[in-house]
C-alpha cells in the first residue's frame, strides 16, 4: 500500500511548498500529492485554495495574479514564523523535484474559470511529457469532466475521481468519467466500499488517513494507497 504525502508533509510544514515536499521525501514514501491552479498569465502553480488569504500574505483570487506576483508572496509564515519566505512553487519546479526523487506525482487539478479545460489540461500534460513523467503521474480532480479531456489528450496518464462520498456503482461511474481510480475521503462509510471496488479492478486510494486504526483498516481492505498529512506517523506503522 503506497503512502503519499498530502500537500507534502502538511502536518508539520507549510502545505504545497518546496519545504513541505522536501521534508516529506525524507521518509520512505511512494508519492507526493499537490494541487494545481493557473495564474493570470497561464503558468500552472501549486496551491490549494482559489484564494490566497489562508496560506499566504496575499489576498484575492489566485487566478487574478501573474506568476511573478504570486512569487512575491510569503507562503510559509501563516504556518509558523520559522517558515517565512517559502514561495508558491510552479508546477515545473515541483515536477523536477518529484522526478529527481523518483516518486509518484499525484496532481489534483482545481477547476479553472479563466481558461478552457483543454488549454489548462494540455499545459499541465506538456510539462509532464517534457520530463517523461506521464506514466509516473496520477491526475485526480473533483471536476470530473476534466478526466475525459485528460484521456482524450493523453490516454497513458492514470486518472482518478476525487469524492467525499462513495458511489454505489463504482465501475459504471468510473467508466463514464474515464477514471482509472477513485480517491475518496476515508471514513467508516467509505471503507465499506473499498473491497468491492478493488474486485472491480478500480484503483482505490483514501485521503485524510490520520490515525493508526485508519491506516490498518485501509491496509486490511487492500487498497492501493493512502494520502496522509503525517508521513512520519504512517511510515512508522509499516514496521
Amino acid at each position: 500500500m503506497h503512502i503519499i504525502g498530502h500537500r507534502g508533509f502538511k502536518k508539520k510544514y507549510p502545505e504545497n511548498t518546496m519545504r513541505s515536499f522536501r521534508e516529506a521525501a525524507e521518509f520512505p514514501i511512494e508519492g507526493i500529492e499537490c494541487d494545481v491552479h493557473m495564474s493570470s498569465d497561464f503558468v500552472p502553480v501549486i496551491h490549494h485554495d482559489a484564494t490566497l488569504e489562508r496560506t499566504t500574505d496575499g489576498s484575492g483570487l489566485l487566478a487574478m495574479k501573474t506568476y511573478e506576483e504570486l512569487r512575491t508572496l510569503d507562503a510559509g509564515s501563516m504556518t509558523a514564523p520559522a517558515f517565512a519566505g517559502e514561495k508558491i512553487p510552479s508546477l515545473a519546479e515541483t515536477a523536477d523535484f518529484i522526478k529527481e526523487k523518483n516518486l509518484w506525482f499525484h496532481l489534483e487539478l482545481k477547476e479553472q474559470k479563466h481558461v478552457s479545460d483543454a488549454y489548462f489540461i494540455s499545459t499541465c500534460l506538456e510539462m509532464l511529457r517534457e520530463r517523461m513523467m506521464l506514466t509516473e503521474t496520477v491526475i485526480s480532480t473533483f471536476c470530473h469532466r476534466y478526466l475525459r479531456e485528460i484521456k482524450k489528450q493523453q490516454p497513458l496518464v492514470e486518472t482518478a475521481m476525487l469524492t467525499k462520498t462513495p458511489f454505489r456503482r463504482g465501475r459504471k461511474y468510473a467508466n463514464k468519467n474515464a477514471a482509472d481510480g477513485i480517491h475518496i475521503r476515508h471514513g467508516i462509510q467509505s471503507s465499506m466500499y473499498y473491497k468491492a471496488w478493488r474486485k472491480q479492478s478500480i484503483v482505490v486510494r483514501a485521503y485524510h488517513v490520520r490515525k493508526h486504526h485508519e491506516y490498518f483498516r485501509c491496509r486490511q481492505a487492500g487498497i492501493n494507497g493512502i494520502i496522509t498529512d503525517d508521513v512520519e506517523k504512517m511510515t512508522k506503522l509499516r514496521f
